[in-house]
């Protein structure tokens, strides 16, 4: 049901003009899926009348082959309708979000379920669609990565079957701190149980290539065990909000053990209390461990592995796929996002965030690389200044 809608939708949009970003760097071709997970046990803190909190998820992986060129390969479209049509009322710029194509397979198989996952968490009031291009192409590096919605904090969130929900309130003007963590509670809680969904063969078999949801056995056909996601050591990160999510995390789940924060604040009990886990700043200039009391709190608290990068050319919106979107369209036509953008080129920061993610992650998650963490290579990205360690 889910690929044959998402099909459907995509050959909706080659009616009009498709744009397609460019070719993902890695050596893999990457496959993408979008999965419903509802969680029963929670009720949903911020929706108008009582129910289950009701999560969207995306992944993004290495799938068969390594040919870019695919003969069987539908790619994703970035935005679903309302998504799309939404950001279009927020750009004054009708139809050009509806055409925006990712370079991922849909429903392709997942073929390297023995990589590390990686979550990548959106800002406040954002979904997780603006991060869709850069998930594909930090996968296509050697990685699974998971994106998340998080319903009444995004401004709109889109379901596989077209349903939508919207924010009651407006994130992006919250200056309540108390409501501030609010929010983070129900965005480390959702984390939580995407990894746990991920650990369940029920969820995990919905997952093209990772076995049939109909069959109680836990081998294949061939009497192999069924292939398992790698939940027991896991990468997060994010921009903004999605960065204070992934530090919490560290700290109340052990899963998580490793995480980075590209330009965000940083709120709850980890700012006071620390952790022992390795975590990577990325940020915009003048937005340091100095200039920002929140970070100025949190950073003699982290006890383990530390880097803090400033990107010169970036600013506070550099760190989602808006760049890339630039690049195509230009900054004027995506209105205000676009003047929140920097003036580097998208496929220069994609590069920036892909080399130093992936020391980092490769370092900690596959006990490889990460010489440039050490200065090592570092004059390849004169953009980039080590703040602090």
């Amino acid at each position: 049901m889910q690929k044959s809608f998402l099909i459907s939708l995509v050959f909706a949009l080659e009616a009009r003009a498709r744009v397609i970003v460019p070719e993902l760097t890695g050596p893999y071709r990457v496959g993408t899926t979008v999965l419903e997970l509802v969680d029963y046990s929670r009720q949903d803190p911020f929706a108008p009348t009582p129910r289950p909190r009701d999560l969207v998820i995306s992944l993004f992986y290495p799938t068969d082959g390594h040919s870019k060129h695919p003969k069987n390969c539908t790619l994703a479209p970035q935005f679903p309708p309302a998504t799309a049509a939404m950001i279009d009322v927020f750009i004054n710029n009708t139809g050009l979000a509806e055409t925006v194509t990712t370079r991922s397979c849909i429903g392709s198989p997942l073929s390297r379920p023995d990589l590390p996952l990686l979550f990548l968490g959106p800002g406040l009031g954002n979904p997780r669609l603006f991060h869709s291009d850069f998930a594909g192409e930090i996968a296509s590096h050697g990685w699974n990565v998971v994106t998340v919605d998080h319903p009444y904090d995004a401004f709109i969130v889109e379901y596989p079957d077209g349903r939508a929900v919207y924010a009651t309130d407006s994130p992006y003007n919250i200056s309540d701190d108390a409501y501030l963590l609010d929010y983070l509670d129900a965005r480390v809680k959702d984390l939580r149980f995407v990894l746990d969904s991920l650990e369940n063969s029920s969820v995990t078999s919905q997952i093209p290539g990772l076995g049939s949801p109909t069959s109680p056995s836990k081998t294949n056909t061939q009497g192999y065990p069924k292939p398992k996601l790698r939940t027991d050591k896991v990468g997060v990160f994010g921009h903004s909000f999605g960065g204070a999510a992934a530090l919490q995390l560290l700290k109340e789940d052990k899963r998580f053990y490793a995480g980075a924060d590209l330009d965000g604040g940083v709120y709850g009990t980890v700012v006071q209390e620390g952790t022992d886990s390795p975590f990577l700043y990325i940020r915009a200039p003048n937005h340091t461990h100095i200039t920002d009391p929140t970070w100025a709190e949190a950073w003699p608290h982290l006890r383990g592995f530390k880097r803090e990068y400033n990107v010169n050319g970036t600013e506070h919106g550099s760190f989602t796929d808006g760049p890339i979107l630039g690049d195509i369209f230009g900054d004027e036509a995506l209105g205000s996002f676009g003047s929140a953008l920097g003036t580097i080129k998208g496929t220069r920061i994609f590069a920036i965030e892909n080399a130093f993610l992936g020391a980092f992650f490769g370092r900690f998650l596959k006990g490889e690389g990460g010489e440039l963490l050490d200065g090592k290579g570092l004059g390849q990205w004169p953009e980039v200044t080590l703040v602090g360690s």
